[in-house]
């Protein structure tokens, strides 16, 4: 037998032993069997009906008609549909919200008001095919309008009187905020019917000392409606509402010294004060601890030899309240008769300027004089020198810019039975570094 007559054989008897083989069939029918199942899925799919959900709505105001008339949305902007969709089902497995694009439609809002934007689908590029057969709804209800910021002075309001909640021989001082204005933001169609902004506390007990209170802040408007969208800017919130309760008590006046010599701190000089009591409201929780009411601040550069009358307005004392049928204005008199004189002249350029701020340059260019007069004990004025004297041009009490031109001297002595009466200035230079 030849060698190609062999290898049939063997060929033969390999192919027809494989097809007797029950395992390698069943293994060939499974192989057949899905490859017939995803042509007849694919070829002969039936087209069905599925519902992709919370498809979120694009309102893309860049570039766009309302935006170049200054219009903005005010309220809820996030808008979301269910879309209808149909295909092949394997098609359809694999949709996501992705797949499917829906814009609301703003080339037709030019005014302010509620609009009703219409909705359009586009489907992603590259997406499988398939077709959309409805959104949800077509339709969508937007606020537009120019925007506004407005600052607003708050306005206290209580539920009740509030003087009714006030103890005997007291009243209400004045109410203090945390914030005295709250800005607001919003469309302009609602800022503008706002009258006022309220800070709203319901007491229900008497209030017996001072007491702070967090504030229901309300927009009230001229025509009684209700704000949709304006809202308190964030850095505004959180008000609180200090109310002082005073008391009405009547004490000896007295005076406060300012810049006193050391030897004059602790035995000032001899005053009266006309009329000599004064009956004030004070903190109801300071009560206790006043011997006496400061009516005014006397500054020692102000006093000079002999008898020196100040007139003081009781709207002008601060920190207390001065109940006006009490009086009206007092009459400090502060005697330093006894108390000699010595006029000093100095020369300018000693005054060193002090408290320079960083982008200025300033210099003294006064070249002449300065005049002052010292105040004080006899014989503590015959030793002072004028090396005893310190010229300071302060700038803290002075508005700097290019414009100035000269400062405030003030002027101390260093002996502390004396003191510097008047006021000075020196010339000066001012650029920007």
């Amino acid at each position: 037998m030849s060698k190609k007559q062999t290898d049939n054989s063997k060929a033969k008897f390999s192919f027809s032993k494989i097809i007797r083989n029950n395992k390698v069939l069943f293994v060939l029918s499974l192989i057949i069997s899905f490859g017939l199942w995803i042509w007849v899925s694919v070829e002969k799919s039936p087209i069905v009906q599925s519902i992709i959900s919370d498809v979120p709505v694009n309102i893309d105001l860049s570039g766009s008609v309302p935006e170049q008339l200054g219009l903005q949305i005010f309220g809820d902007k996030d808008f979301k549909v269910d879309v209808t969709v149909s295909g092949k089902k394997y098609i359809l497995a694999s949709l996501d919200k992705d797949d499917i694009t829906v814009t609301a439609v703003t080339n037709y809002v030019d005014s302010s008001g509620e609009k009703t934007l219409q909705l359009r689908y586009e489907i992603a590029a590259g997406a499988e095919e398939f077709d959309v057969v409805s959104l949800s709804k077509s339709y969508i209800e937007v606020y537009f309008d120019m925007p506004k910021e407005v600052e607003l002075s708050l306005q206290a309001e209580f539920n009740d009187d509030i003087n009714k909640l006030i103890p005997e021989n007291c009243i209400l001082g004045d109410i203090v905020f945390s914030k005295q204005a709250v800005k607001v933001t919003g469309p302009a169609s609602e800022i503008n019917r706002i009258k006022k902004v309220v800070a709203s506390v319901n007491i229900t007990e008497k209030l017996e000392k001072n007491t702070t209170f967090i504030p229901e802040i309300k927009f009230v408007t001229d025509d009684g409606s209700k704000l949709v969208y304006s809202e308190i800017d964030a850095d505004s919130r959180d008000i609180t509402m200090s109310i002082p309760i005073l008391k009405k008590v009547t004490l000896p006046a007295s005076i406060t010294f300012k810049s006193a010599p050391t030897s004059f701190a602790s035995a000032p000089l001899n005053y009266t004060v006309s009329p000599s009591s004064i009956t004030a409201a004070v903190p109801i929780d300071l009560v206790d601890t006043l011997k006496s009411i400061s009516v005014a601040t006397i500054d020692f550069a102000d006093i000079t030899k002999g008898i020196n009358v100040f007139n003081i307005s009781s709207a002008d004392i601060e920190d207390i309240m001065v109940i006006p049928a009490t009086a009206s204005a007092f009459r400090v008199t502060v005697d330093a008769s006894n108390m000699a004189a010595k006029t000093v002249s100095l020369p300018a350029s000693r005054a060193r300027v002090s408290n320079k701020l960083a982008k200025y340059v300033i210099e003294n260019v006064d070249s002449g004089n300065l005049t002052f007069t010292l105040i004080g004990e006899k014989e503590a004025l015959d030793t002072v020198n004028a090396d005893d004297i310190v010229l300071n041009a302060d700038m803290q009490s002075v508005k700097i810019n290019e414009n100035v031109d000269s400062l405030p001297v003030i002027a101390t002595v260093s002996n502390s039975k004396c003191w510097v009466h008047g006021r000075n200035t020196v010339k000066v230079s001012v650029s920007k570094k």
